[in-house]
């Protein structure tokens, strides 16, 4: 093949290249496309026709001075509050100064009454108790011992007594014989045997009144070994006190549960001193604790609804923990003094189906019901709100035609009170205060509907 044929083949291929597709064109299009669909999204409804439609705000009024309001059975307010122990949290203080042992409880734990919390180091109760029951024995002793000298005075006087009878029947004979001899006279008898006669009649006489004369000393003896005794008996008394209380130290080093319960707060570690009488209100306080079958809430309710409460009053409660339980109670008592920081007033709520999981200081929402059994209550302070809707925003008697938050039309079911003011009715449950209420004509309303107002 010549060098021409091939230049001239290359040339033809250079003037007639290939055709190819460009897919350029599909940018702006996607572009369009995207603003399109934001444009749809964000201003979409502004697109859509709205109806234009009359409102009225839902009407919050605060009751007057004795204005009969429908309250009966009906949820009065809300208000939160704080689980506690009811009536108050059990302290178990340590009697005596020392350092704790062994601590035998952890916080949540489940005790029984006369269960062993701690122990305190006990060496010196020991050594105490053991000096204390010495003295005591060795009093004893020497009461035992000092009493042996009432038998032997009593032998002594039993005694004497005898010599006193062998004194007094010798003293007879004597006088007898004496007698005898004054009575033969003359020179029958010897004034010497006479005299001799009458000086032992003298002798024994002597002799009787000596014996005689030992038996009151000896019972004075008696009488001083007995008041002695008594003396020494309360001597002994004071030792065994001091015995009982050296005992008592010692069974007070353990600690143990006055209750059936769980440990809300632990004090102790081992080897921390508790110490009584120290400006520390819990410088000898082992444990807190409380009963889980006994459970109340404090709840702080806003004076200005304060007005609703009263003792007896029914309460539901609920806490984030139990999602699907509602505990009963019942208000037991109100608090002596407001908050004046917080604005409320605090009652107490026992709590009548507490959860073994219930723990105090758990948060719960409580509704506060008026008495049961329907009917109107006279609130006498002005201080409760009470919401009021027209009555031509009412259909049915039982609904009415609310603006939603997205601005559409919702149909609500509402329970009616039976007050009423200038073409207004209560409303005990349904609507929010603030909320609009839609008036007349209702026959172009549908859920859903896009309104203009």
């Amino acid at each position: 093949m010549s060098l021409d044929v091939l230049t001239k083949a290359g040339a033809s291929e250079v003037l007639a290249p290939r055709r190819k597709w460009s897919l350029t064109w599909l940018l702006p299009v996607g572009l369009l496309v995207g603003f399109a669909t934001i444009l749809a999204v964000l201003f979409g409804d502004r697109l859509i026709p709205a109806t234009e439609v009359e409102v009225a705000p839902v009407v919050t009024v605060r009751a007057g001075e004795g204005e009969v309001v429908e309250v009966g059975g009906q949820m009065l307010f809300q208000a939160s509050g704080w689980v506690e122990p009811d009536p108050y949290t059990t302290y178990v203080p340590s009697l005596i100064n020392g350092i704790v042992s062994e601590v035998y409880v952890l916080e949540g734990q489940r005790v029984e009454k006369g269960q062993l919390l701690a122990t305190l180091i006990d060496d010196d109760q020991k050594l105490a108790l053991q000096a204390a029951t010495q003295k005591v024995d060795s009093m004893e002793k020497m009461i035992h011992a000092h009493c042996q000298g009432v038998p032997i005075l009593e032998a002594q006087i039993a005694a004497s007594q005898k010599k006193i009878a062998a004194g007094k029947s010798l003293l007879d004979q004597e006088k007898d014989n004496l007698k005898r001899l004054e009575g033969l006279g003359g020179d029958a008898v010897s004034v010497q045997s006479v005299v001799q006669a009458r000086f032992a009649v003298t002798r024994n006489e002597a002799l009787v009144a000596q014996a005689e004369a030992e038996l009151p000393e000896l019972a004075a003896k008696i009488e001083q070994i007995n008041a002695e005794r008594e003396s020494m008996q309360a001597s002994l008394l004071e030792l065994k006190v001091k015995e009982a209380q050296a005992k008592l130290a010692l069974e007070r080093t353990k600690i143990s549960s006055p209750i059936d319960g769980v440990v809300l707060h632990l004090h102790v570690a081992p080897g921390k001193k508790r110490m009584l009488n120290m400006d520390d209100a819990k410088s000898s306080v082992i444990v807190e604790l409380y009963d889980p079958e006994q459970l109340q809430a404090r709840i702080d309710v806003p004076l200005n609804e304060a007005a609703g409460l009263s003792v007896g009053q029914r309460v539901e409660m609920v806490s984030d923990l139990f999602a699907q339980k509602v505990f009963i109670g019942e208000v037991t008592r109100l608090s002596g003094q407001a908050d004046l920081q917080r604005n409320t007033l605090q009652a107490k709520v026992a709590i009548k189906n507490p959860d073994a999981r219930l723990r105090p200081d758990m948060l719960v929402r409580a509704k506060f019901y008026s008495p049961e059994g329907g009917g109107a209550e006279v609130v006498s302070t002005g201080g409760r709100l009470s919401l009021y809707v027209p009555e031509g925003a009412l259909v049915d008697e039982d609904e009415v035609w609310v603006v939603g938050s997205d601005g559409k039309a919702e149909l609500r079911d509402v329970e009616l009170g039976n007050a009423k003011r200038d073409g207004h009715v209560q409303v005990l449950r349904g609507v929010k205060s603030g909320e609009k209420v839609i008036l007349p004509p209702h026959a172009v309303l549908n859920e859903g509907l896009k309104l203009k107002f």
